[in-house]
């Protein structure tokens, strides 16, 4: 029996996995036990979360969460957890509320796992009884109608604050057009070029790149979430460090 249906990528790829899932549990085994206290860089779309959701509860307005049209079993399920996350500290903090967060998908498969996100925060805030069902929206179900839809559930929804999270591409600049005319505070953060570009010229806080990935670790206290975020950067730096040794070993012929 042999083993030539196994690649050299398939290999390094396992191997990666190992050493991540390795790493992680280290990680967070330290978090839990209090001794992993990373100084995680500033980012100020999650530094004026809090702000923002204060001024939506003392105004009398809602938060508004968007995750695009991100589904939670494909290829973008990473992407829903974090605008997961992110919905789950806005209900929370603003369960206190008449008026609580407002989250949108254009996914079917997302939308019960909005409300019951939406739920769970209440519930935590002791705040059931004001829980409302219809917190949670389909939109639409393609991502161009959502961002349209979108536009008219700002303003009906009395919107004071208005958070995109999720697979925007250049539909987001409908939203956060209807945002800027109402004056509202914006917060931008996609996994596509296009909602990057749009979040960063029309956005108060944008977030690039991987920054959309750590709401969990930035927001909560979590050791799951810490943990990943620790042992992420140390993956990362291994990667880096393997791929100079192997330039630097293929240059001198080994």
């Amino acid at each position: 029996m042999t083993l030539d249906f196994v690649t050299q990528s398939d290999l390094l790829t396992l191997g990666m996995l190992v050493v991540g899932l390795l790493l992680y549990a280290i990680f967070f085994l330290l978090a839990r036990l209090g001794r992993l206290q990373p100084t995680l860089r500033r980012l100020s779309a999650y530094e004026a979360l809090e702000g923002q959701v204060g001024e939506a509860v003392e105004s009398g307005g809602r938060v508004h969460v968007s995750l695009a049209g991100n589904s939670i079993v494909d290829e973008n399920t990473a992407t829903s957890v974090a605008g997961l996350d992110l919905l789950g500290v806005v209900g929370e903090r603003s369960a206190i509320s008449d008026q609580p967060a407002l989250g949108t998908t254009a996914d079917a498969t997302t939308l019960p796992v909005i409300g019951d996100t939406i739920r769970h925060a209440a519930a935590r805030k002791d705040a059931l009884e004001d829980y409302d069902p219809g917190a949670a929206r389909l939109v639409a179900l393609d991502p161009l109608s959502l961002a349209a839809g979108t536009t008219s559930l700002i303003v009906d929804e009395n919107v004071t604050t208005n958070i995109l999270i999720g697979s925007f591409e250049s539909e987001a600049i409908l939203i956060t057009e209807a945002g800027s005319r109402r004056g509202l505070s914006q917060t931008v953060a996609s996994d596509r070029l296009e909602g990057q570009a749009v979040g960063y010229v029309a956005a108060d806080h944008p977030l690039v790149g991987e920054e959309l990935y750590v709401a969990g670790a930035y927001l909560t206290d979590k050791p799951t979430r810490l943990g990943s975020l620790v042992a992420q950067d140390v993956l990362r730096w291994l990667i880096v460090i393997g791929t100079i040794v192997i330039v630097v070993l293929r240059s001198i012929g080994r």
